[in-house]
């Protein structure tokens, strides 16, 4: 039996995107392989967010070579968003890169590599009737359901890589989502995720006045015991309709990652974001005041080039003023190809990134604790997802998406339990389960 292993960097995409690369590579006869066995394809399936994934997957380099003198029938593989500077680079170690939007071809890019072809796949930045959604996953747990909605993205944010790696965005049917959802459903899902690079800005492309609220009513409507959960979200696209549902909704979560990026409009300006931030602040502000037990993440880059001291100072200050649960801080890096690449100069040093990078962190573990302790004293419905079994612990999260940890003589993992809450840390809290 033929054997692979896929190596996921990035997002909740990605790990959507490996789960549609297992289904195809099981249907075409290959079985994962276990522990430590050297597997027949190993697959990579690339972030480019920020310089740093792509470096570690350029570090893989040595071990790839190992990894052949020791299973000479070992085929690499690389896909997922990668951009097309790397991609050239990427011939010296890969012996397929393809795009993920071509999953579908990929028995027959296999036959080819057993030929002993290299194949190097160009990108297009059209996805016109792409077969990716009409794959089937094969999933990594049975309670945890990934359902990509959306591909690609056309807002072009000057800093990011997503259009040049994916391509332009493309909808799909909701027919074909709410069709997927109830088969998850009545497989035993207990979560739902919706995924797409803007996740909140879809529309049906066979009916545009049917909107990304109307697609969350309709799946909440699926008889069952889950939860719903999105991302990533675009703060233009949460008007009173999205709220006002999001405060109602039983299934859907209470939780939005929300990025902000930075709090000076003239750096928002140059990321293209589109928003300025009182829109960003009195869209949230709405967020807190109606959606009962709201908890909300933002993503935040610091060092964009021209940032100055005093525009970071903004941000810090804001960032302590609404207070996320959590946020993803990163360091500003050029992606080629790029029009912040292009346009401007990357002047802002490594130690000045850091040193803002670190204020940022620190103030994120006092508001992510001050978050967390609100939850003391309640009881809350979890659902579980691993067991700690030397430790006899359970760890889950909650609906508005806090990761939680309790003790558990068993294994209660894809099931929902209640647990009163006794203490709060910065990133997750404990508790007891309930009577």
């Amino acid at each position: 039996m033929k054997t692979y292993k896929i190596i996921t960097y990035g997002c909740q995409m990605n790990k959507s995107d490996s789960e549609r690369i297992a289904g195809v590579l099981e249907t075409t006869g290959y079985k994962k392989a276990i522990d430590r066995q050297i597997p027949d394809i190993l697959v990579f399936n690339a972030c480019s967010v920020r310089q740093s994934a792509i470096d570690r997957i350029y570090g893989q380099a040595n071990l790839i070579r190992k990894l052949k003198t020791k299973n000479y029938k070992l085929k690499t593989i690389i896909t997922g968003c990668v951009l097309p500077k790397d991609r050239q680079k990427f011939k010296k170690i890969f012996d397929l890169v393809f795009n993920i939007k071509d999953l579908k071809r990929l028995p027959v890019f296999l036959r080819y590599l057993e030929r002993g072809k290299q194949i190097i796949v160009e990108n297009s930045l059209k996805n016109e009737n792409i077969s990716y959604f009409k794959i089937r996953p094969r999933q990594e747990n049975r309670f945890s359901a990934r359902i990509p909605i959306s591909f690609g993205c056309g807002r072009f944010c000057s800093y990011c890589a997503v259009p040049y790696t994916r391509g332009l965005e493309i909808n799909r049917p909701a027919k074909d989502i709410l069709k997927e959802a109830k088969a998850f459903v009545t497989a035993g899902a207990k979560e739902i995720w919706l995924l797409g690079q803007t996740v909140s800005s879809w529309k049906d492309p066979q009916n545009k006045n049917y909107e990304f609220t109307d697609l969350l009513q309709a799946v909440e409507k699926i008889p069952g015991e889950f939860w719903v959960r999105f991302e990533s979200s675009y703060v233009l696209d949460f008007d009173d309709k999205l709220i006002n549902f999001l405060a109602k909704a039983k299934k859907v979560s209470n939780y939005v990652n929300l990025p902000l990026q930075s709090a000076t409009n003239r750096v928002l300006k140059a990321m293209n974001r589109r928003y300025t931030l009182e829109q960003y602040l009195k869209v949230l502000e709405k967020m807190k005041e109606r959606i009962p037990d709201f908890s909300f993440s933002t993503d935040i880059i610091v060092g964009f080039p021209g940032e100055t001291e005093k525009q970071f100072r903004n941000t810090y200050n804001i960032f302590k003023r609404i207070k996320p649960t959590m946020a993803y801080i990163a360091k500003y890096s050029p992606r080629p190809g790029t029009m912040a690449e292009k346009l401007f100069k990357d002047r802002i040093s490594p130690s000045q990134k850091q040193s803002r990078f670190t204020k940022l962190d620190k103030l994120l573990k006092q508001t992510a604790k001050e978050n967390m302790a609100r939850e003391v004293g309640k009881t809350l419905k979890v659902l579980v997802e691993e067991w700690l079994s030397t430790k006899k612990e359970c760890l889950g999260k909650t609906r508005n998406f806090k990761a939680i940890r309790f003790p558990s003589a068993e294994n209660l993992v894809g099931r929902f339990v209640r647990v009163t809450i006794v203490k709060a840390r910065e990133f997750e809290i404990e508790g007891v389960m309930a009577n």
